[in-house]
């Protein structure tokens, strides 16, 4: 068989042809659905939400609550506001010696009447009981709800205890009356703590 030039052609350019077919279809004008010239393979996915597998929930640890100490046992006889007010310490207030107690009665200064300012312990226990004059008033307003008379007078006192070596709670009372028993009257009660110094 003789080979004609023309017949050497066909392959050729049918090999031709088909690479430019293969060019085309592969690299393309940006179609997202080959390859590009950056070497960036671009995916094309739908919107769909991937659902998370069912965990096993953890229990939360309850955590324990502060429970306030309860330091001062029941005020056997309240004061009213408008008769006596402490001023300092706050109640729950954490201190450090010297206690400094501070406030205002509405007749402390008739007759030479006193406050008594206790130190009482968690077990009840009267560690000291203070007599406390009263102060002058000059330059000092008293407190709101408290009657002012001729009589009122502010009063103050720092209070030393020994040993304390921890925090320890107690209960301050202030009074000024006790009656035929030696039972404390008209009674204010403010638990503290008690830090070392």
């Amino acid at each position: 068989m003789t080979t004609t030039p023309m017949s050497r052609a066909v392959p050729f350019w049918a090999a031709f042809g088909t690479l430019t077919l293969l060019a085309a279809a592969c690299g393309g004008d940006g179609d997202a659905s080959g390859p590009n010239d950056s070497g960036v393979v671009i995916v094309a996915t739908s919107n769909v939400t991937a659902t998370p597998l069912p965990s096993r929930t953890k229990e939360p640890t309850p955590t324990p609550s502060p429970t306030p100490l309860v330091i001062c046992s029941p005020n056997p006889d309240p004061a009213p506001p408008a008769v006596l007010q402490v001023e300092a310490p706050a109640a729950g207030e954490k201190m450090t010696i010297p206690v400094h107690v501070r406030g205002w009665s509405a007749n402390i200064g008739e007759e030479g009447k006193v406050v008594f300012v206790a130190i009482v312990d968690q077990e009840q226990n009267v560690l000291q009981i203070n007599k406390v004059p009263p102060q002058p008033r000059d330059f000092r307003l008293p407190p709101v709800g408290l009657t002012v008379t001729d009589f009122t007078r502010p009063f103050a006192i720092d209070i030393l205890l020994d040993d304390v070596a921890e925090g320890t709670p107690y209960c301050i009372w202030v009074y000024q009356e006790v009656d035929g028993a030696g039972k404390a009257r008209g009674v204010v009660q403010v638990p503290i703590t008690i830090e070392p110094n």
